[in-house]
């Protein structure tokens, strides 16, 4: 019943950043790397496509023209690519779930690959489509972000972190992923005073959103990045 009551509020709420005004002003000078956190959408898997029924080979992916990438490029800093194809922070897609993101962030291989970043300035972190497709591990993956989310705090106590949803979800997945995150967020910030950012990212225009597989094109992944570096602007003030 509580689930169904937040469902019908969330439904109602209109997005408190639908008529802002795009930020104007300079970036923030962040001269650490961008360490980049998340699944496929990271990767950039299916951003070539030229519509939504091409395979996720590797002629349609393009990295550098993900969000993430774009995002470092901009700030003119270099980035450090965390990510997996079909992995979730506590399910991945399909039947092996084995090496979620909560898994690999116990492994002294993986760890040691953040240990060897270098200083970094900026985590931006997308995680969540694969728990969330027609599913609602909320009980499990709110804890493991406030998990990853402390993690990531301790390890770049100077970085500015992200922690991101979309936008490849719809529905009541997309409202239980940012309902999750964002709960997993607040959590975090009202036990240690930090202040870890919460951002929904869209696609923009739907005509041109879509690459293979409904992964995000590259007019997205665009979209995407420009909402970050928004954002960026807009703390700079």
């Amino acid at each position: 019943m509580l689930k169904r009551l937040l469902l019908s509020a969330l439904l109602l709420a209109v997005p408190a950043c639908a008529n802002q005004d795009t930020p104007e002003g300079p970036l923030p000078d962040l001269p650490g790397k961008v360490l980049i956190v998340g699944d496929s959408i990271s990767l950039g898997l299916g951003a070539m496509g030229p519509d939504t029924t091409c395979p996720l080979t590797p002629e349609y992916n393009s990295q550098t023209k993900a969000f993430g990438p774009q995002v470092a490029d901009a700030l003119g800093v270099d980035y450090v690519m965390f990510a997996w194809p079909g992995i979730g922070l506590v399910h991945n897609y399909g039947d092996d779930q084995t090496n979620t993101m909560s898994m690999r962030l116990t492994q002294a291989d993986e760890t040691a690959r953040l240990d060897a970043t270098g200083p970094v300035q900026l985590v931006l972190i997308n995680l969540g489509t694969h728990d969330f497709f027609q599913n609602d591990p909320s009980d499990q993956f709110i804890p493991a972000m406030e998990d990853l989310l402390s993690q990531m705090r301790d390890r770049y106590p100077d970085a500015t972190i992200y922690a991101l949803t979309g936008p490849m979800l719809g529905g009541t997945d997309k409202i239980f992923l940012a309902h999750a995150v964002e709960t997993a967020v607040d959590a975090v910030n009202a036990e240690t005073g930090t202040a870890i950012r919460y951002l929904a990212l869209d696609g923009g225009d739907k005509s041109v959103a879509y690459g293979c597989q409904w992964h995000p094109s590259v007019p997205a992944h665009d979209h995407m990045a420009d909402l970050i570096l928004d954002d960026l602007r807009a703390h700079n003030q």
